[in-house]
């Protein structure tokens, strides 16, 4: 990727749901993803792919009740490390508890329903979770 993209989603804020537009852009490897609401305020994060700087965004958004309609903010979502490096955080999977197989995959700021979001905090319990109900092997 070159330049600047962005993506319109929806965003849950205390001011009610709205229609934001979300910009990434490249730093070297590192992807930046910026977030400005429509009163001038702007977020932005940095991380080694889509994925991760997509959560570090939302570290700082979570705390002031903002909440992303993208699929990397889905509580279900994680992407693997395969992703990560060859992917670059782009896409992620959809994890099911208890489901064998491999999980869907959707793109990581594709829209997502505001009602399947949570904070990182609850993504990472929701993955601790999934692993735990994974059949063992050996």
């Amino acid at each position: 990727m070159s330049g600047t993209e962005s993506y319109p989603v929806g965003v849950a804020s205390e001011s009610g749901d709205q229609q934001w537009t979300p910009t990434t852009s490249r730093r070297g490897r590192d992807w930046l993803i910026t977030l400005a609401d429509h009163d001038g305020n702007s977020w932005a994060a940095e991380g080694p792919d889509l994925f991760e700087a997509l959560r570090a965004l939302r570290r700082t958004v979570d705390p002031l009740g903002i909440w992303l309609g993208v699929n990397g903010a889905r509580r279900n979502a994680w992407a693997s490390g395969m992703q990560r490096y060859m992917g670059e955080g782009r896409v992620v999977y959809l994890l099911t508890e208890g489901e064998t197989g491999r999980p869907p995959q959707v793109s990581t700021l594709g829209s997502a329903s505001l009602a399947e979001v949570g904070s990182v905090r609850e993504q990472d319990e929701q993955y601790a979770r999934w692993l735990s109900s994974r059949p063992a092997t050996g």
